[in-house]
């Protein structure tokens, strides 16, 4: 009894999870709980994926994260596709996080910028030393992106460094 309840409970819960995503009339697909909000009025799609922000937010981006303190290290790295784009910084005290290299408008014919942005702690923390307030962000580019470039720059906020690809 108990054997037959436990094979019974096993097929159940994998034809429920199976389906592919399918909702036509003879796919189980629509047994799973994870299908049933897809076509929710309150989502919307960016480009083909559902998005969490709301209708109302979306083409709008709003960087929030501040320039890094100072760049002490940028370098470029090539690869058969472009090439790898690597900064580190130093932040004001410990605990920045989610980094990244921010494309910026350049003002130079032949320049790509980029600024050095990171998430600050929520809490405060102490400063600590250099290496413990040290920080990495990179980027990828392709040869096209690459294609005209003569120097690439990532600023910070009291500094900026400069390297040609």
């Amino acid at each position: 009894m108990r054997k037959s309840l436990v094979i019974c409970l096993l097929l159940g819960v994998s034809a429920c999870a199976g389906g592919g995503g399918s909702t036509s009339a003879g796919s189980l697909g629509n047994l799973n709980p994870l299908n049933w909000f897809n076509g929710a009025a309150g989502q919307s799609t960016v480009s083909g994926r559902r998005s969490l922000l709301p209708a109302r937010a979306q083409g709008v981006a709003v960087e929030t994260r501040p320039l890094i303190s100072q760049i002490s290290g940028l370098s470029i790295d090539k690869t058969s596709s472009g090439a790898i784009v690597r900064a580190t910084g130093l932040a004001p005290v410990q605990g920045y996080h989610s980094a990244d290299l921010v494309s910026a408008v350049s003002t130079r014919k032949g320049e790509l910028v980029f600024e050095f942005r990171a998430r600050a702690p929520g809490v405060t923390t102490a400063s600590g030393a250099s290496y413990l307030r040290e920080i990495t962000a990179g980027t990828v580019l392709t040869q096209a992106q690459l294609r005209g470039v003569r120097r690439i720059r990532v600023i910070g906020a009291n500094n900026s460094r400069t390297a040609r690809p």
